[in-house]
């Protein structure tokens, strides 16, 4: 907080100039110079240190918390909005461990076609839908998407995606969910599909 510090006597007006802006102006470079840095930089330094000192975890740069924009069965946007088809703003998630197929493929079931990638990005919307979604990673992709695991309502969306049948494990980390999945002839594995990749 800045103390009130009177005008030096030697300031004096100039024509033309109101002797209220001489004042403010005095004032406040004299105030600037005795209160040193501000108040919220010194508070912010110290707790840098103290969090530093102390070894307490610091969240993750790259996490996001909100609703979600479903732009397929793998990807979304945290508090994204939709307009004209497609995901606008917000922070690009792309979910960790998990391929999903694109929209607009599809799969084939007892010889007829089916839309499998719209199928999949709606099981993501309803598993998401008047949720927040908390994703956490720490990677970016090379398009700018935070590669992460995000749950909603207590489910891991990777892990229930890959469990539901609606995508597939990206290495060994959802395998065993997969495993289940292909066994319980779920989602895409009811017929045959393509094999999805990034």
């Amino acid at each position: 907080m800045t103390r009130f510090v009177p005008p030096s006597p030697l300031t004096r007006p100039r024509p033309g100039r109101p002797v209220t802006a001489i004042r403010r102006t005095a004032i406040r470079k004299t105030a600037i110079r005795r209160a040193g840095p501000s108040v919220p930089a010194r508070t912010l330094g110290g707790l840098l240190v103290a969090s530093a000192l102390l070894g307490a975890a610091m969240p993750a740069r790259a996490d996001a918390l909100g609703s979600a924009c479903v732009e397929s069965g793998d990807t979304l946007h945290i508090d994204g909005r939709r307009a004209y088809g497609a995901c606008r703003g917000g922070i690009p998630v792309r979910l960790f461990g998990i391929t999903a197929p694109a929209v607009s493929a599809v799969c084939q079931h007892q010889g007829q076609t089916w839309p499998c990638g719209r199928k999949a990005a709606s099981v993501l919307l309803h598993l998401t839908l008047d949720r927040t979604v908390t994703c956490l990673g720490e990677s970016v992709d090379p398009d700018g998407y935070l590669i992460a695991v995000c749950k909603a309502g207590g489910l891991n969306l990777n892990e229930t995606m890959v469990r539901l049948g609606f995508a597939v494990s990206a290495g060994s980390r959802y395998a065993r969910a997969e495993g289940a999945a292909r066994a319980a002839h779920a989602g895409l594995w009811t017929g045959t599909f393509k094999r999805p990749a990034r």
